[in-house]
């Protein structure tokens, strides 16, 4: 019965251990844009920092915002400004709570 209760334990302490903390970022790789104008192209990271949303949705939304600055019915999109301290290029999110962000440019 011990020897149950020691492994019970030790079990859920190994699922808590492995189980992301809520603050944990997905990384969803790049996304590449030429802005209007220019003939240079600019690389960002995205990450999704809140909510369940695919990596695919979240690229798509995030390159339509930076090439384009339009943004799907029911997504909300910032630009971010180093003059108010905010290290991402771009945030969308959702009503229900989907946060993803852009960071970069980055080097190509």
């Amino acid at each position: 019965m011990r020897l149950l209760l020691v492994a019970t334990v030790l079990l859920s302490a190994a699922v808590l251990a492995l189980t992301p903390s809520t603050g944990a970022t997905v990384g969803c790789g790049r996304i590449s844009i030429t802005p209007y104008g220019s003939n240079r192209q600019l690389a960002y990271a995205v990450r999704i920092a809140a909510g369940r949303v695919s990596c695919t949705t979240a690229r798509r939304v995030m390159r339509t915002f930076m090439a384009k600055s339009v943004f799907p019915r029911g997504w909300f999109c910032v630009r971010g400004h180093a003059s108010q301290g905010q290290k991402w290029a771009a945030s969308c999110g959702t009503a229900a709570g989907a946060d993803v962000k852009a960071y970069g440019p980055m080097r190509l």
